[in-house]
């Protein structure tokens, strides 16, 4: 079949069947974490601290394949240690922070109300502010910002708002790699979140603020 690439000089050939052979044999796949309770910030830190950044600027795949399938990655001191996230190549979505300090100085009670972009691509990760999320305003104002759209506002209720309580305040991050494994993945994270101890805690700390 000719390629139909209007920028290639060579027709005798055709780039979308060589790319899906190549990505297949690869082992490029991707998946979607979700999850309904807020990363505890410590937590998260001292993951992303230990997340595998590549040494050089152009990633050669079959060699992050075969990395990804040991899973394994080196600390400063050239030990060698398992890491899950060996050969994902891009990540990004929406993700829920709990508060540290919900009063007082450098307090950052705003995480509550503040959806974060998570945003990672090769040597490049950075989480920064994103808005707000729908559940901090009521749904009858947050559907007037929808005017007659309203198969989009019914679509959000539905597919974003995950809790009853807490409204589209989720984990929702799309993860893009070679060979990469989402249980290992989805465990490590899972590990982050707030446990019962701590929602308890945020619970309480959020009923405190409402109130003050």
């Amino acid at each position: 079949e000719a390629c139909s690439d209007p920028g290639c000089t060579d027709p005798s050939h055709n780039h979308s069947s060589q790319k899906s052979t190549s990505t297949t044999n690869l082992g490029i796949r991707n998946f979607v974490y979700k999850a309904d309770r807020p990363f505890n910030l410590g937590k998260l830190l001292n993951v992303l601290n230990t997340w595998p950044v590549p040494i050089k600027e152009e990633l050669d795949l079959g060699q992050l394949a075969e990395a990804a399938e040991q899973g394994c990655t080196m600390d400063e001191d050239g030990n060698e240690q398992k890491s899950p996230f060996v050969g994902v190549l891009r990540s990004k979505g929406f993700c829920w922070m709990a508060p540290t300090r919900w009063t007082g100085e450098k307090d950052d009670a705003w995480r509550h109300n503040t959806a974060m972009y998570w945003s990672h691509a090769g040597k490049h990760f950075g989480i920064s502010t994103a808005g707000k999320w729908w559940g901090s305003i009521s749904k009858e104002e947050m559907k007037s910002y929808f005017g007659n759209n309203k198969k989009e506002y019914e679509r959000i209720l539905q597919e974003d708002f995950v809790t009853e309580e807490f409204g589209d305040r989720r984990q929702e991050i799309v993860f893009i790699g070679v060979n990469i494994n989402e249980e290992e993945i989805t465990k490590a994270l899972d590990d982050c979140l707030c446990n019962d101890e701590d929602m308890e805690v945020y619970r309480r700390q959020l009923g405190t603020a409402i109130e003050a």
